[in-house]
């Protein structure tokens, strides 16, 4: 079994070492390799773009797709950020390759340093990502696609907020070992 997991910077492990990002942390806990394809500041459009090399080509058994925030920090629409994940996920249908999806992060509404976005309403942001966080879940539903809600379930067991880096996106290693114990949990291995 191989897995190849998609994404933006999340997924990379921006601001962690290689081996505190959750895509090496669930390599490590599940004993499998997984080859991280995670591209900082990718939108969905553009892992669209690269997926025929960076996964069709690979021929894993399931790849994990997880983005969508930079597509709302540029304005993009939830339907346009709807309609690449799907896009993604039948090219995986059509090569027998099983997709899991998992929903963005919320972002720190109280930015300590806004090195990304000045004039962004990040409250607004959250808004957005919580509404495709909820699309996204009646999308696997309605596909019979596996969708593990990352962003809701870090929000309610409350790990998520004292644990995002000073740039308010990205979070530290204690989340990037949530997010690969939640994927085990979700025994999609």
């Amino acid at each position: 079994m191989s897995i190849v997991c998609i994404g933006d910077s999340l997924t990379f492990g921006y601001r962690v070492k290689e081996t505190e990002g959750w895509v090496s942390v669930l390599s490590t806990k599940i004993k499998e390799r997984i080859i991280n394809k995670g591209i900082p500041g990718n939108t969905t459009c553009e892992m669209k773009a690269r997926f025929i090399k960076d996964v069709i080509e690979v021929k894993p058994s399931k790849v994990i797709i997880m983005g969508g925030t930079n597509d709302l920090f540029l304005n993009s629409s939830i339907t346009d950020v709807l309609d690449n994940i799907n896009m993604m996920t039948q090219m995986c249908k059509n090569n027998k390759i099983v997709p899991i999806v998992l929903t963005p992060l919320p972002v720190n509404e109280d930015i300590v340093e806004k090195t990304w976005f000045e004039d962004m309403d990040y409250k607004e942001v959250n808004k957005n990502l919580s509404k495709l966080r909820k699309s996204l879940v009646e999308y696997g539903k309605e596909k019979d696609i596996t969708v593990i809600d990352l962003g809701n379930i870090l929000l309610k067991e409350g790990k998520i907020k004292d644990h995002f880096l000073d740039d308010g996106i990205h979070v530290s290693k204690e989340i990037h070992s949530e997010i690969a114990e939640i994927i085990v949990n979700s025994k999609v291995n």
